[in-house]
This record gives C-alpha cells, sequence and structure tokens, in this order.
C-alpha cells in the first residue's frame, strides 16, 4: 500500500460522492468514536498513520462543522449499546451505580433499561447540530426497542415513544416482524421516525414500505407533523447470506456457494429492493447494513457490498471494523456508482435454482407470519437479546455489590 493514494479526499467520502442522495452512516455509539479511531491508528501501518488520522477527523467530529461531516447519522442496536460498556467500563458502571443512587427500588432489569436508554440519548446528543443545521435531514440517530419484544406490537410502541422522547433526533429501530410492522404503522402515523430492523429478504422491506406509505397516509388526514419524520429500511445483507439453510439448498442442488456467489445473492437483492422502492413512492430510504468483506478475485480483496451497490440512493452504515478495512482496501481504489450494473446473469441463473435465495428475492416469496421464523432472524434475535441481558448482568452487578 502507498502512503499516499493520489486522492484528495478518502475511500468514505469518495463513496458519498458516487450520488448526491447517497449516505454514510456510523454503526456505533457515537460514545466510542475517538476511543475507536485512537485503536485504529494505533493498529495501522505506519506509512499510512498520518493521512489516516488526518481523514478520520473528516468522518466526523464535535470541533469541525456539522454540514462537513462525512457521517450524517448513526445506528445502534443491543450490541452496539453493551459496546459502550465493554468500550467505556468505567463510565458504564459509574452511569449505573448514579442510576442505582437515585432510584434504589429500581430491579437489575429496570436499572439497565435507564442505562440503556441514557446511553442513546448521549450518542443522540453528539449528532444534534447536524440535525439542526440540515433542517431536520440528517442527523438522525437510531435507538432500538426492546428485540424480546418482537411479537408485542402495544409493548413496542410503548417503548418507542419512550425512546423517542429523550432526544428529537432520535429514530426507533424496530423488528421486521408482523408485530413490528404493526408497531411501525402505528408509529409513522404518529410522526415517529423509524427503522425496519432484523430485514433479510424482500418480501419484508415491500411489507414495511407498505406499512410506512400507509402509516403517512393516515397521519397526513390527521395532521401529523412530518418536518422531523424519516423512514429507512434496514437490509441485514450479510445475515442474510450467511444462512446455513442457504449453503444447503445450494449443495442440495449442486451448487458450490462460494464467496462470490453469496455476494452477488445479496446484491442482486439489495439492487431489486433498490429499484421497487424508488418506482413505488416508497418515502424513506434502503439501508444497507451487516456489510461483509469479500470476495477475494485473483488474490485481491473486495468489498462487493459497498463497492457493487455505489451510487444508489440508500444509506451504508458501517461498523468500525469495516471502516477500517474499507478505507484501507480502499486507499487508492477507485470507486463508482455501480447501483444500475445488473448482476451476472450466469450468477443469478445458479442462485434461481436455490428455494432459500427464491423467496427471498421475490416480492410475495415469503407470508408476513414467517418473517419470524427465517434463519438468520433467529441468528439475530439470539444475538441481540443475549445483548440485553448481558446489560442486565451489569446491572445486577451493581445490585449485588
Amino acid at each position: 500500500m502507498s502512503c499516499t493514494s493520489g486522492y484528495q479526499e478518502n475511500a468514505m467520502e469518495r463513496l458519498a460522492q458516487t450520488n448526491e442522495n447517497t449516505e454514510l452512516w456510523w454503526d456505533a455509539n457515537p460514545l466510542i468514536y475517538e476511543t475507536w479511531c485512537a485503536r485504529f491508528l494505533e493498529a495501522a501501518p505506519e506509512e499510512v498513520r498520518e493521512p489516516l488520522k488526518q481523514q478520520l477527523r473528516r468522518l466526523w467530529g464535535e470541533e469541525q462543522d456539522p454540514g462537513d461531516w462525512v457521517f450524517k447519522g448513526v445506528t445502534t442496536n443491543p450490541p452496539l449499546t453493551k459496546a459502550v460498556f465493554d468500550y467505556l467500563k468505567d463510565e458504564g458502571l459509574s452511569l449505573m451505580l448514579e442510576i442505582h443512587r437515585r432510584c434504589p427500588f429500581l430491579n437489575a432489569g429496570e436499572i439497565a433499561w435507564e442505562a440503556y436508554k441514557e446511553v442513546c440519548r448521549k450518542g443522540a446528543r453528539r449528532y444534534m447540530p447536524l440535525f439542526e443545521s440540515s433542517g431536520y435531514r440528517y442527523g438522525f440517530v437510531c435507538a432500538q426497542v426492546d428485540p424480546r419484544l418482537y411479537q408485542n406490537t402495544a409493548e413496542m410502541v410503548r417503548q418507542a415513544l419512550e425512546l423517542w422522547n429523550l432526544e428529537a433526533n432520535m429514530m426507533i429501530k424496530l423488528p421486521a416482524t408482523r408485530a413490528g410492522i404493526a408497531a411501525i404503522y402505528l408509529l409513522t402515523a404518529m410522526g415517529v421516525p423509524t427503522n425496519a430492523t432484523f430485514s433479510f429478504t424482500l418480501p419484508q422491506i415491500m411489507a414495511v414500505a407498505r406499512a410506512v406509505s400507509a402509516g403517512r397516509e393516515l397521519g397526513e388526514k390527521l395532521g401529523t407533523n412530518y418536518s422531523r419524520w424519516r423512514s429507512v429500511i434496514t437490509f441485514m445483507i450479510g445475515r442474510f447470506e450467511d444462512a446455513e439453510t442457504f449453503r444447503e439448498q445450494a449443495g442440495q442442488k449442486g451448487i458450490q456457494l462460494t464467496e462470490e456467489l453469496k455476494r452477488w445473492a445479496g446484491i442482486a437483492l439489495a439492487k431489486k429492493a433498490h429499484r421497487l422502492l424508488k418506482e413505488q413512492g416508497y418515502p424513506g430510504k434502503l439501508l444497507i447494513a451487516s456489510s461483509r468483506v469479500g470476495p477475494v478475485v485473483e488474490g485481491r480483496r473486495y468489498i462487493w457490498h459497498i463497492e457493487q451497490l455505489a451510487g444508489g440512493e440508500l444509506v451504508y452504515t458501517m461498523n468500525p471494523e469495516l471502516i477500517h478495512d474499507f478505507m484501507l482496501l480502499y486507499f487508492d481504489r477507485p470507486l463508482a456508482r455501480r447501483i444500475e450494473e445488473p448482476v451476472p446473469g450466469a450468477a443469478l441463473e445458479q442462485l434461481l435454482q436455490v428455494p432459500y435465495f427464491v423467496r427471498a428475492y421475490l416480492e410475495d416469496g415469503i407470508p408476513e407470519e414467517e418473517f419470524e421464523i427465517l434463519e438468520p432472524f433467529a441468528t439475530a434475535y439470539q444475538q441481540f437479546s443475549k445483548a440485553m441481558t448481558d446489560i442486565e448482568a451489569y446491572a445486577q452487578g451493581i445490585l449485588s455489590m
């Protein structure tokens, strides 16, 4: 890797420039940004450390003009919120101790929830300058309802309103399950910004889009104020591809699910969703999450999840690990608009032989009652629920002191 890239802008800036409506979001709580930057630079090759330092300052910084921030918003979730307690152990401990001191009658679950909310609120405050200076277009920070509520519409709505009231730039993440989509419809009618998560298939994406459009229509009839409202629908592209069911069914058809073919599967679905959402007038954006590094082609590593979707009117949310890899791998590589380029016919022909892909790729391939029994949903649910349980365990430790 050369110590100079030949580009004035870093890879993140060049990606954003592929379409004026492309947005890059930080996939972690803003509270850990400085700690992550320090670790990134410490681990980076010495010859690129100084230019990377300058580039990281341009992504986000409280001392910078908010209009110049590369990151236009933030996604968080229970594992990312738990990471705040892992990264900033002393601060997390102090926060829970203070909550317990103020409200000694709270149990461990209640202390954990109050701490969860406070971490989300503090993170949102850091993006308030962008929210206000952009006229409420950018600067949203996502906070997720407890994933264990995925079947309880009423409780998800109650918790969503509780989170939304923390800061004006809060966007609420809810699962793309049948109950979650009903909650999104109701919240949209009330003017609450939402992000549909746990979404791995086109049927889920389109079901959410219909609910948002219907909720917006109802809200407008009721006189709801939408001046501070936004909607995004997350496609967890890597989690969709990682399902063991996908590999098994491909094998049953005599198809080797290579890294390249897996990547084309997620990219094909993302491109189709992007096109359909635009054609059908969905009042929001597709958000690409859980992107993976790969494939390796002729000895060179790529990040096709980013590169092959460049130029779309969409949001990329990128976790610290992905940003690290992307900025290093594309330090001196070009990025061009590719969102309209079709997936190779040979790859799509193979994928359309695999039932797992076909059901996810067709608009009506999966009924709503099956959204919550999909393999990637089960995997994500277990991980996210465990994070909530871990935060509660921290709180239980406070009570045991």
